[in-house]
């Protein structure tokens, strides 16, 4: 009768999460806990600062006037698109793909400055703690916006 020896690879895979784990979790910041997803709206916690958003601005006139005009992040079309996803997939958006054709050569902290700026075009009040390029913490962040004005 042959004996049936148990195979290691289910183990392995194991240890493999286990280890991958250990080593993700070493790079995270930490965050507060949270209830649910956060709603970002005018009354809602503010999550960057004017002082980013300045920042931003001046990122914004360097590296996106060339392409875009605010109204390409302010208008109805921006707001169909991006509203109710999270805010790290708008950061993400941004970050993987623009300047054009120099994509990712900002820092995070150069993206997400950006970001803020965008979200002060869209009348989102800025606040004391500045917006971290943190993917859980953006990730928490629903995005909703107020509709966009009448046009003229």
């Amino acid at each position: 009768m042959a004996m049936h020896r148990p195979s290691l690879l289910p183990n392995a895979l194991l240890v493999a999460v286990v280890v991958s784990s250990v080593f993700a979790a070493s790079r995270m910041t930490a965050q507060a806990p949270r209830v649910g997803p956060r709603v970002f709206v005018a009354d809602s916690p503010r999550v960057y600062t004017d002082s980013q958003a300045v920042q931003g601005q001046t990122l914004w006139t360097k590296n996106c006037v060339e392409c875009h005009e605010s109204t390409d992040v302010t208008g109805a079309d921006f707001r169909t698109k991006w509203s109710g996803q999270p805010l790290f997939t708008l950061y993400e958006q941004i970050r993987t793909t623009m300047p054009d054709g120099n994509p990712g050569t900002l820092s995070r902290e150069e993206y997400a400055a950006t970001l803020a700026y965008i979200l002060k075009l869209n009348g989102l009040p800025p606040g004391e703690a500045k917006l971290e390029p943190d993917s859980v913490a953006l990730t928490a962040i629903t995005l909703t916006l107020p509709p966009a004005p009448p046009a003229p």
